[in-house]
């Protein structure tokens, strides 16, 4: 990517420079869906603060959306690295199996022993499809035989449902980079909106590979995640047009239209955030988001089941710091050291350039 060919307010010249706010928007995101999560767990307490005020969509939602959205740019990014589809593929495997399956067996292991009273069974067939299922992310399963039996939702980690439709698009990514559909604009912006008009007027075409409206939706998000990165230099972030974005939501909003404003707003306002100066420093932090995501709702439902007089705010509150700290051993134990198994793919000849 040739960034002094783009002018520096452009989405790609930004990204180019390497300084953003990634790693903090995910990790503020995985928290929101804790956040989000809590009524669900505790089974009580009011709808949270930005569904409150947006009633549109519960801030868990929002953050997922937030999630798709940067995937869909950063993995169309790393498809076209130059480095070619076996450290592309590497690098997906890498960054998603070593620490699901870990917080997989945890889950088994830990809860089934602690939370299951005597019903539980490691060598039960509902064990071993839970183990299968959801450590190979084809698809999700939610249950272990006794565990939270009686509480409000006894899904062990409703979170996980999300890995599935995001280990798809991937695919999708690198299908389309083999048929060198990212690197043609024109062909790429046509395809996308087709598919945009498809999902909109006959979305049942989409309906076999995709098992719940959810799914679609964030499709969509990643797509849009997509298109920004295709379209990347002819992106020009400017607060002034953030601002008319803001202006459009409020004028819409309460009406059928806000729906829409909402997913034209949602990437723009990102971009904005991402590279907005001042908490750069955070990416050497870490990436604890993974973490704080895969754990977040297992944390909150045994703490919900171990104080279940804990109101919505109080399991929000200690689910968040029980979290970040499995976050941060998940990142440091796990994810960190399968991600330097990255260099092992890595062509030993320079990146290739893209305008």
């Amino acid at each position: 990517m040739q960034s002094n060919a783009m002018p520096s307010n452009s989405l790609g010249a930004l990204f180019a420079n390497r300084s953003n706010n990634f790693n903090l928007i995910r990790l503020f995101a995985a928290l929101s869906v804790i956040y989000g999560h809590a009524g669900v767990v505790t089974g009580g307490g009011e709808p949270d603060i930005l569904l409150r005020l947006m009633g549109y969509k519960f801030i868990g939602g929002v953050a997922v959306d937030v999630f798709f959205v940067l995937s869909g740019f950063l993995i169309s990014a790393s498809a076209q690295s130059g480095q070619g589809a076996i450290y592309y593929i590497a690098s997906r495997v890498l960054r998603i199996y070593p620490a699901l399956i870990v917080c997989v067996c945890l889950s088994i292991l830990v809860l089934g022993v602690f939370y299951s009273g005597d019903s539980f069974d490691f060598f039960s067939v509902s064990t071993w499809r839970y183990l299968w299922v959801n450590s190979s992310a084809l698809n999700t399963e939610y249950f272990l035989p006794g565990v939270f039996d009686g509480r409000p939702d006894k899904a062990i980690n409703g979170s996980l449902w999300s890995i599935p439709v995001e280990l798809r698009m991937y695919f999708v990514v690198l299908l389309l980079h083999f048929v060198g559909c990212l690197e043609r604009k024109s062909i790429f912006n046509l395809l996308f909106f087709v598919c945009a008009l498809l999902a909109f007027f006959r979305p049942s075409i989409f309906n076999p590979s995709l098992l719940h409206p959810s799914h679609l939706h964030v499709v969509g998000m990643f797509a849009l995640g997509m298109f920004y990165w295709v379209n990347r230099g002819s992106v020009f972030i400017n607060p002034w047009v953030l601002l008319m974005m803001l202006l459009f939501a409020g004028v819409v909003h309460g009406t059928p239209n806000f729906g829409y404003a909402y997913v034209i707003l949602l990437p723009y306002a990102l971009w904005c955030i991402a590279f907005s100066p001042g908490f750069f420093w955070f990416n050497r932090v870490g990436d604890y988001s993974y973490g704080v995501y895969l754990y977040g709702w297992p944390v909150q439902q045994c703490i919900a089941a171990s104080f279940p007089s804990m109101t919505t705010l109080q399991n929000t509150m200690a689910a968040v710091i029980v979290a970040l700290g499995m976050g941060f051993l998940s990142w440091n134990i796990v994810e960190k050291p399968s991600l330097q198994l990255k260099k092992l793919f890595r062509k030993r000849v320079a990146k290739r350039v893209h305008a």
